[in-house]
């Protein structure tokens, strides 16, 4: 028992981590995390409590909040879990040493998914513990609730974590047979999330306000959700039959998982380690000569695409755009008749609606550009190579510009292709669509200018993994916080403008802003951008 306990000990000692903030002094390191932890639980709970009193206000049950987090909760970890498992399970880096050392292959199975159960149970805490929480302040509860509730903490997360895990060996199973298998399994998992989700949403699971909208969000819940039924029920009339019948189903589950896992596991991480070519009996090599910016384009767009980690995490709010943009083209009529219905004098008829949908156009475009920072990380993601980087005859400008074209190249197409797919649904007129188009380059350009004057200035060479990089580097936080209040700043301008003055005026004078913005960028990195890059060492 010592010998596997150590064993974890130093698994968990490695690895993708929620909070990882990597300060100056241990007591920075420690209590950073915490604090953020802190924040996101206290944001829950404020949340449930506020739709815990609006139901008991319209005299409704509210233990169906309880479901309703329990969801979420399962929503995130599943989408959270399926593309980590790759590197959680599939891909550690400490696979060598642990298989050559004389450690029963069961015993590394089982120390891999009960790691895998840790990193996702501080999920139940930050998000279904504040619930938990606000339910027992605002509501008399029983001996029996913090039973259920404390056997809830442990359990959920079972679950959503089969469903990760299970995904994940389908995934790097597939993807292992060829030879691009890390976009493949990134693809793949991107589109089972997408699907899954559009799946709750198209079948009105997430409440959209108001007190009869959770009631009828939680009823569908509880009939797709076992796990959701089971916490609602036991909540309202504890059952000790029902409870242990829960129980062991998650047992049943969890041990179910860890056979299947374990009966694939090791062929399939011995299949991603080789690449199989079969039927080439000669190979034949084409060289061909590309201009300086044409082959650095070509190798950010090469990393991009076989670098989960940070194509995870800037394309989702791009797939994101997209799929609201094709929401409101399709479904038109019934998010507007959601949204009217969910607020009491929403100041615009449905009508209105639709003549301002360029300036919703704009504002869609503004939070899918200025929320993906890609360049915010491409020199970083050089680590030590940047000093041969340096060393080749290219001049720095020419290197930062390449690596704002390539973003650009994944960015714009997207942005510009959302905005002609609401200009030919909602039949905009020319003026509008240029105005569209513009904003759907200027913005983007805007972003990746910054984004790439960060990483000049919080360039980090020495990260343990690209995953430290792309999350939970100094300059990738600055660029959230900073995108945010930029979508804010325009979101909040934009329409401002356009009450006051009319569409066309906020939507020239947005366009106008991020011209004049992107100019001053572009000089700058032209100067202060050429001084930093030549004085920066790996």
């Amino acid at each position: 028992m010592n010998k596997f306990a150590s064993l974890l000990n130093a698994t968990m000692a490695g690895g993708i981590q929620l909070f990882r903030y990597r300060g100056k002094t241990e007591r920075s390191r420690r209590i950073v995390p915490v604090l953020l932890g802190a924040f996101i639980g206290l944001s829950m709970m404020m949340s449930a409590s506020a739709m815990i009193v609006e139901l008991k206000g319209d005299g409704l049950d509210s233990s169906v909040v309880l479901s309703i987090y329990t969801l979420l909760t399962a929503i995130i970890i599943v989408t959270e879990g399926v593309y980590k498992s790759g590197d959680l399970l599939f891909r550690p880096r400490d696979n060598d040493m642990l298989l050559a050392m004389p450690i029963p292959k069961s015993t590394i199975v089982a120390v891999r998914m009960i790691k895998f159960y840790l990193f996702e149970l501080v999920y139940c805490m930050i998000i279904l513990l504040p619930a938990m929480v606000a339910y027992a302040v605002n509501n008399e509860v029983g001996a029996s609730y913090y039973l259920v509730a404390a056997t809830m903490m442990l359990l959920v997360p079972i679950i959503p974590i089969a469903i990760s895990c299970l995904v994940g060996l389908f995934t790097s199973a597939f993807s292992a047979r060829f030879k691009r298998r890390t976009f493949l399994q990134v693809a793949i998992s991107l589109v089972i999330m997408l699907g899954f989700a559009a799946m709750l949403f198209a079948a009105g699971m997430m409440p959209d306000g108001g007190g009869s909208s959770a009631m009828i969000a939680s009823s569908k819940i509880t009939e797709f959700y076992y796990p959701a039924s089971a916490f609602e029920s036991l909540v309202r009339d504890y059952n000790w039959w029902q409870y242990l019948v829960f129980v062991l189903v998650n047992l049943l589950v969890a041990v179910a998982t860890v056979a299947v896992i374990g009966r694939f596991y090791f062929r399939t991480i011995s299949r991603l380690e080789t690449i199989r070519r079969t039927g080439v009996p000669k190979m034949k090599y084409r060289f061909t000569r590309h201009s300086q910016t044409m082959a650095i384009v070509r190798k950010e767009l090469n990393r991009y695409f076989n670098t989960p980690v940070l194509l995870i995490n800037t394309a989702m709010g791009l797939v994101l755009f997209i799929v609201v943009v094709v929401a409101i083209c399709f479904k038109y009529d019934d998010i507007v008749g959601s949204l009217m219905s969910s607020m009491e004098n929403f100041p615009l008829t449905p009508d209105e609606i639709y003549l301002h949908m360029p300036s919703v156009a704009m504002g869609l475009v503004a939070f899918a550009s200025l929320m993906t920072f890609i360049t915010v990380t491409t020199l970083s993601l050089e680590g030590r190579a940047f000093n041969t980087l340096k060393s080749l005859p290219i001049s720095g400008i020419r290197v930062i510009m390449s690596k704002v074209l390539a973003a650009m190249l994944i960015i714009a197409p997207v942005t510009v292709l959302g905005g002609v797919m609401m200009a030919i649904r909602f039949q905009f007129g020319i003026v509008e669509t240029v105005l569209v188009f513009v904003a759907a380059i200027a913005m983007p350009l805007v972003a990746e200018l910054i984004g790439v004057l960060i990483d000049l200035k919080y360039a980090k060479f020495d990260a343990e993994s690209d995953a430290v990089t792309v999350k939970q580097s100094a300059g990738v936080m600055v660029a959230t916080f900073l995108g945010l209040i930029m979508v804010l700043f325009t979101i909040s301008l934009l329409f401002a403008v356009v009450l006051l003055a009319g569409q066309l005026a906020g939507l020239i004078m947005l366009d106008a802003i991020f011209l004049i913005v992107a100019l001053f960028l572009l000089f700058a990195v032209g100067t202060r951008g050429e001084e930093k890059y030549t004085e920066m060492m790996a």
